[in-house]
């Protein structure tokens, strides 16, 4: 993941000088640029636009017909590049969607067991101990009720066991 956002504890400041720096490489201003316009403020894209106007100036340097070959070449090479950095990005971005999409709300544990997903350790404990008082299984005579509160008993066990080991991460 640190991979993915290298200038990320970088400030502003430092990201223009670095922008300034290296007005010519396509791939260090481009990723300049996506660090830029993740973050908030009127600074913040003021840059986006000044490492955008960067990129124009070299795209507008791209050569046209009758450039050398070799010239050609070394453009295409780096597209490819870019290309294939894109392609991994984007890869990466759907396996993190489909894993959220398969993976339950933190939210959705707490409902289960009637907390709000930003309840304080302390509010889980003592909901932990109401339940264990209301359904624990050796407190009830009729075995209907029993065997009831018993699997009530173990799917609210099993939720607070997973939050606890959430809160402790």
């Amino acid at each position: 993941m640190a991979d993915d956002r290298p200038f990320r504890e970088w400030t502003l400041e430092q990201l223009a000088e670095h922008a300034a720096q290296h007005k010519t490489d396509r791939v260090l201003l481009s990723q300049l640029m996506i660090e830029t316009e993740r973050r908030p403020g009127a600074r913040a894209k003021v840059m986006a636009r000044r490492i955008e106007n960067y990129l124009s100036a070299i795209l507008t340097k791209l050569p046209g017909k009758g450039a050398p070959p070799e010239e050609m070449r070394r453009y295409l090479a780096i597209a490819a590049e870019e290309i294939a950095v894109l392609r991994k990005r984007l890869a990466d971005a759907e396996a993190e969607l489909k894993q959220l999409k398969e993976t339950p709300a933190d939210g959705s544990q707490h409902a289960r067991v009637y907390l709000a997903p930003n309840a304080p350790l302390w509010l889980i404990v003592e909901a932990r101990r109401a339940f264990r008082r209301r359904y624990h299984p050796d407190k009830q005579t009729d075995p209907a009720k029993r065997q009831n509160a018993e699997e009530i008993f173990k799917r609210a066990e099993a939720v607070f066991a997973t939050i606890e080991g959430k809160e402790e991460e």
